[in-house]
C-alpha cells in the first residue's frame, strides 16, 4: 500500500518548484509520496463504515461483478459510478473529491452547475436516490 501524503499546502509546494535547479528537485515531493489506488481507498472507507461488498452493491446498484472488478482494481470507474459509491459511503465532500481523483476524475467543482448541486446533496447527506431526484428535476444528468 502507498505511503500518505506529507501535508504541505499548495503554495509551499509552488515554491518548491520555483525554487528548483532541476526537474527532478522540482518533482522529488511526488516521488516520495504517493496517492493509494483507489479501490484501496474504496476498501478502507467501506472498512471504517462497517459496510461489505455485498452492502456496497445493494446500496449503489451497480452490477456485482463491474463492482468486484472495481474494488480488486481491474477495472476503473466512471466518474458516476464513483459519485454513485461515494453517495452510498455518505462520503464528506473532501473524501467525495479524494475518490474522484484517485479514480482519474476531476474533483467537484463548484461553478459547475450538476456539480454545485451534487456539492449541495453532500452537505444535506442526501442519500443516493435523494440526489438523483435532486439531478433530474434540476435538468441535470442524473446518476444512474
Amino acid at each position: 500500500m502507498a505511503r500518505k501524503k506529507d501535508s504541505i499546502t499548495t503554495s509551499k509546494l509552488l515554491t518548491r518548484i520555483r525554487e528548483a535547479g532541476t526537474v527532478e528537485e522540482a518533482t522529488s515531493y511526488h516521488e516520495k509520496t504517493a496517492d493509494p489506488a483507489f479501490n484501496d481507498a474504496l476498501y478502507r472507507m467501506m472498512q471504517e463504515r462497517d459496510l461489505t461488498a455485498k452492502d456496497m452493491i445493494r446500496l449503489s446498484r451497480i452490477d456485482r461483478s463491474s463492482f468486484y472488478h472495481i474494488l480488486s482494481g481491474v477495472k476503473a470507474p466512471g466518474r458516476n459510478m464513483v459519485l454513485r459509491i461515494g453517495f452510498c459511503l455518505n462520503a464528506s465532500l473532501t473524501e467525495m473529491n479524494q475518490l474522484l481523483r484517485l479514480a482519474g476524475w476531476s474533483g467537484l467543482y463548484a461553478k459547475v452547475r450538476r456539480d454545485a448541486a451534487l456539492i449541495f446533496s453532500i452537505q444535506q447527506h442526501y442519500s443516493m436516490d435523494q440526489v438523483n431526484d435532486l439531478l433530474i428535476e434540476a435538468g441535470e444528468e442524473p446518476l444512474f
